[in-house]
């Protein structure tokens, strides 16, 4: 059995359109070829066209000297008219039709056969035609599963991205002279950015700012996660470094073996008492304002969790009549800058001038940053930040 069976044992056999005005030439070729393939015949290029449209072949052969509809028009037809780009195309030339043979290949043949030609020859031409044409179709076969795998991975990203948006705060702890607002712009459509403010009790809220490392469903998940314990700790009245005790812990176990890890700041606020206790493990440093006056940022004092257990005891600092805290990922300042990135430092000093003179809109960030440097941001990372704003006056 030959190899062009052998290639097509599970298929449909491949087809031949054997097309020349020559009945004895036609007669030849199909004899040839008709033991391996299926062949069909064409007299001349109009009957070609009628039996190419019906059969669908791999493979034309194709004499270009034919009376009314020649070779060329032929192929003028399929290619530029039909616009089949697959169909090999195999000309029939004598020895000396040399410009022929380059007219024919520049308009869109595949290949030649000079006339008289060997078995042999014509069936290795053949069967190489076939193979590249089979090629081509496993090809897009492959594709099109690929692209059907890719639709559906898509879908689960959009449910999850759905899912995820269903996890940020809706309704936002009211205190008299509190003020909180929120941007989130994931760069997919899922995210490991979270953020979250719930109320513990009257006057006492819990703020947390985190952000998982990579993109994607994986990160989205552990975010879920991350979001799922400290909820249900905040609904069970737990202190807070319990809490971050608890879910470094669980991440651990989580993670501990695989690449991801997680950055955050968390804070309780007692607006009652004027006190913040707060701690940041491997986050961007949270920037405050107490009483008026802007303090040095709140750095990480651990690293992130997922690494390895670390201390999770709380810092505190207290205020009287105003509170500004400012909470934002990694992706509102890495962002590319013309043939740099623009970076923390300078991020930090317009955020806390804006904080100064009580304009850090983050509905306009790109406006502001774009002000600020002269070059207008395009985030690449999952962007979030977090502002919260309180005037009044404590009962401590």
């Amino acid at each position: 059995m030959s190899e062009s069976v052998l290639v097509q044992a599970d298929e449909e056999i491949p087809k031949i359109l054997v097309v020349d005005d020559s009945a004895t030439m036609r007669n030849f070729l199909t004899r040839v070829l008709e033991g391996e393939y299926d062949v069909e015949t064409a007299a001349d290029g109009v009957e070609c066209i009628t039996q190419y449209m019906k059969i669908k072949p791999c493979v034309i052969l194709l004499d270009l000297l034919m009376p009314g509809m020649d070779g060329f028009a032929v192929i003028d037809k399929v290619r530029n008219v039909i616009g089949d780009q697959e169909v090999i195309i195999i000309v029939l030339t004598g020895e000396d039709e040399q410009e022929i043979k380059a007219r024919a290949l520049n308009s869109g043949a595949n290949d030649y056969l000079t006339k008289p030609f060997h078995v042999v020859e014509l069936k290795a031409r053949v069967g190489v035609a076939i193979r590249q044409v089979m090629l081509t179709r496993q090809l897009q076969a492959a594709n099109t599963s690929l692209q059907k795998a890719y639709d559906i991975i898509d879908d689960e990203v959009k449910l999850v991205a759905r899912l995820q948006d269903k996890l940020l705060p809706t309704v936002v702890p009211v205190i008299d002279g509190l003020e909180i607002k929120s941007m989130y712009r994931p760069s997919g459509r899922a995210s490991g950015d979270y953020y979250d403010v719930f109320g513990l009790e009257d006057g006492v809220v819990r703020v947390i700012m985190a952000d998982v490392s990579g993109h994607g469903p994986q990160s989205a998940f552990i975010m879920a996660i991350v979001r799922t314990l400290f909820k249900a700790d905040g609904a069970n009245h737990n202190a807070l470094s319990a809490s971050l005790n608890q879910i470094n812990s669980h991440l651990l176990d989580l993670i501990g073996k695989d690449s991801y890890f997680v950055t955050l700041f968390a804070a309780d606020i007692d607006f009652n008492k004027g006190v913040m206790q707060y701690m940041s493990a491997g986050h961007c440093p949270a920037l405050v304002m107490l009483d008026g006056e802007l303090r040095e940022p709140l750095s990480a004092a651990v690293p992130p969790f997922g690494f390895f257990p670390v201390d999770c005891t709380l810092s505190e600092c207290s205020f009287s009549s105003s509170l500004r805290l400012f909470l934002f990922t990694d992706g509102c300042y890495e962002w590319r800058m013309n043939d740099d990135f623009f970076s923390l430092e300078p991020f930090v000093e317009i955020a806390e001038e804006l904080m100064l003179n009580n304009s850090l809109h983050l509905e306009n960030i790109e406006d502001i940053l774009e002000e600020k440097t002269g070059v207008r941001p395009v985030f690449d990372d999952d962007v979030t930040a977090l502002s919260i704003n309180w005037s009044g006056k404590t009962g401590g």
